[in-house]
C-alpha cells in the first residue's frame, strides 16, 4: 500500500510539474507578444514625433509662403502661355524648385 500511495504522489508531483511547465511557456509566449506589441507602440510614438515635427516645420510661414507663390507663379504661367500642367502635379513644375519629369510646365 506504501509503494502505490508512493507512486500515485509521484505521478501527481510529474504532472504538475508538466502542468507548471506548460503554464510557464504560455506565459513566455504571452510575455514575447506583449513585448512585441509594446516595440510597435514605441515606434509609432516615435514616427507620431517625427512627423508631427515634419509637419510643424512644413508649416512655417516662410514655406507656406514660398509654397503659394511657387504655386500661383506656376498658375499665373499656365495661364499665360496655355501650358498644361498635370493636376495631380500641379505646383511641382519649372517654377518651382522641384523640376518633375512629368509636369510640361518647362
Amino acid at each position: 500500500m506504501k509503494w502505490l500511495l508512493a507512486g500515485l504522489l509521484f505521478a501527481l508531483a510529474v504532472a504538475m510539474a508538466i502542468g507548471t511547465a506548460a503554464i510557464r511557456a504560455e506565459n513566455a509566449m504571452g510575455r514575447h507578444g506583449l513585448e512585441d506589441l509594446y516595440r510597435d507602440v514605441q515606434d509609432r510614438i516615435v514616427e507620431y514625433r517625427r512627423l508631427s515635427i515634419e509637419q510643424l516645420e512644413a508649416a512655417a510661414p516662410e514655406r507656406l509662403a514660398a509654397a503659394h507663390r511657387a504655386h500661383l507663379l506656376a498658375e499665373d504661367a499656365r495661364r499665360r502661355g496655355g501650358i498644361q500642367c498635370d493636376s495631380a502635379n500641379a505646383g511641382a513644375c519649372a517654377s518651382c524648385s522641384a523640376r518633375s519629369a512629368r509636369c510640361r510646365c518647362s
